[in-house]
């Protein structure tokens, strides 16, 4: 498949790695904190009052649950648009130079056609022949102005 790249201990603590770490490291200690206060509820209730413990159960159940399906949530959704974001800027990165491959292109079949000018009025070239190079100039320059920026070049 190809080498594998070597990566220091360095490549991994990116700035979004460390958040990832972070955010991670919130959210288990908030499902903790959770976790004790309705341990130590229900330890100060004592297990006679079972109505009680179950209504501190259900809603601490409800509190972690809430808890972590939005830290997924914003999670995926932060991979999601940086992913978009990725993609948009490489399309971006292609269509200017694809832009600047057509103008490139036009530039220089305005440069050939100066030529041809210089080269009639010298006499270099018989009329005929500067005619021909014209119309091939003028074929070349529209087959550049049809040519989609964002398919490339043949």
């Amino acid at each position: 498949m190809g080498e594998k790249s070597k990566r220091t201990p360095a490549d991994h603590w990116t700035t979004e790695n460390v958040r990832t770490i972070t955010n991670l490291f919130v959210v288990l200690a908030g499902v903790f904190a959770v976790m004790l206060l309705a341990g130590v509820a229900i330890a100060l209730l004592g297990a006679s009052n079972k109505e009680a413990v179950v209504a501190i159960t259900t809603s601490s159940l409800g509190i972690i649950s809430a808890v972590v399906s939005a830290y997924f949530g914003i999670r995926a959704t932060a991979n999601t648009a940086q992913k978009a974001a990725s993609v948009s800027t490489e399309k971006a990165g292609e269509a200017a130079v694809a832009k600047y491959e057509v103008r490139v292109k036009k530039s220089k079949v305005d440069d050939i056609n100066k030529e041809i000018d210089q080269m009639e009025r010298a006499g270099a070239i018989t009329q005929e022949a500067a005619e021909k190079l014209r119309a091939s100039s003028v074929k070349a320059e529209d087959e550049a102005r049809r040519t989609d920026p964002m398919n490339g070049f043949a």
